[in-house]
Formats: C-alpha cells, structure tokens, sequence
C-alpha cells in the first residue's frame, strides 16, 4: 500500500477529530456539569438550612397562631386617636398624685409611621416638684397599658436653697391607631 499525500491529510484529520471534540464538545460540557454541580450543592445547603430550622418549630400553623396573638396585644394597647386626651389625663393625674405641678403640656402634630401601624402624639409637659415624686411618677407612667415612651427629658434643680425640688421637661410619645380600629374591634379596648 502506497503513503502519499492524500493518506496522510486523511490520517491527520482522524487526529484532529479527538482533539477538536475535547476543545468544542468536552471542554465546554465539563465546565456546565461543573456549574450545576455547585448550584446543586448550594441548594442542597439552603434545603439542609431550612431543615434544621423547621426541626425547631413544631407545628408552623401554632407559631403564626402566636404571633398572631402577639400582634394583637400589641393593637390592644394602641388606643384611637380620640382617646388620647383620656391618656393625657390619667398623666395628668398620675403628676397630681405624686405632687407634682404641671406647669405646661403642648401637642405637637401627630405623626404617623411609615407602615401606617400606629401614628405617635408628641406631648411636651413641664413638671414642677419634688424629685422622689418626679421618680415616682416615672414608675406608675411605665406600668400604663398603653404604649407610651418619653425620648426626651431635662431635670434641672430649681433652687439651690430647697432640696429636692426640680423642673422635668419631657416628650412624652403616645402611640394610638390613627384609623381607630381599637375601638370598632372590641368595646373592651377602649377602656383604661
């Protein structure tokens, strides 16, 4: 048998076959197994994750019953817009209580919070008295039902010839429902 020239194109063309599926068959098909190798893998961790997390909860329809009731404790303390001076006057007469004189309250606007949830009413009150019932005071106004906050407070000594006696200035925050569903829900709720 006789090796020319058409031979041997033909020999080199059988071994370019190979070569040429690696670069443009293999190589390429690899590198994608490769790819969703690691997704899988990653997926399997998140699927391993959720696992051992829902191992901790029981039974997921009891875990959105409480926070569910959760939620709605925290409505029950939100009283309607219209039952905020009823707040102010029990502050009112928690100061009286503890002898202290208020000496001004002023409202600021109402704001509202940006998930509509609860709006807050800004209330800023001067409070003249003693310091023991300044404390006092403070005390029995963290044990009220409603949600309330003071983020801003100033004590100053009055005079340097009394003892104890002292000027609060305070921003008193109450929060309530600005749509008043507090009330339409339940009668109960509105009461203090």
């Amino acid at each position: 048998m006789r090796f020319g020239t058409r031979e041997s194109v033909f020999v080199l063309l059988l071994l370019a076959m190979p070569v040429a599926a690696y670069f443009f068959v293999f190589r390429p098909r690899n590198t994608q197994i490769a790819e969703v190798t690691t997704e899988i893998h990653k997926k399997q961790a998140k699927l391993e994750q959720l696992r051992k997390a829902s191992k901790n909860i029981v039974d997921l329809g009891d875990e959105i019953e409480k926070l569910s009731e959760t939620i709605e404790l925290f409505e029950q303390k939100l009283p309607a817009q219209r039952e905020v001076e009823v707040i102010l006057k029990q502050v009112w007469e928690l100061a009286a209580k503890h002898r202290l004189t208020p000496k001004s309250v002023r409202t600021d606007k109402p704001v509202t919070a940006a998930a509509n949830f609860a709006a807050e009413q800004p209330i800023k009150m001067t409070i003249h008295g003693d310091f023991d019932g300044f404390y006092s005071f403070l005390l029995d106004l963290e044990k009220l039902r409603r949600i309330t906050q003071m983020p801003q407070m100033k004590l100053e000594k009055i005079k340097a010839d009394t003892e104890g006696q002292m000027e609060a200035n305070v921003v008193l925050s109450i929060y309530f429902d600005p749509d008043g569903k507090a009330d339409e829900e339940e009668p109960e709720r509105g009461r203090l």
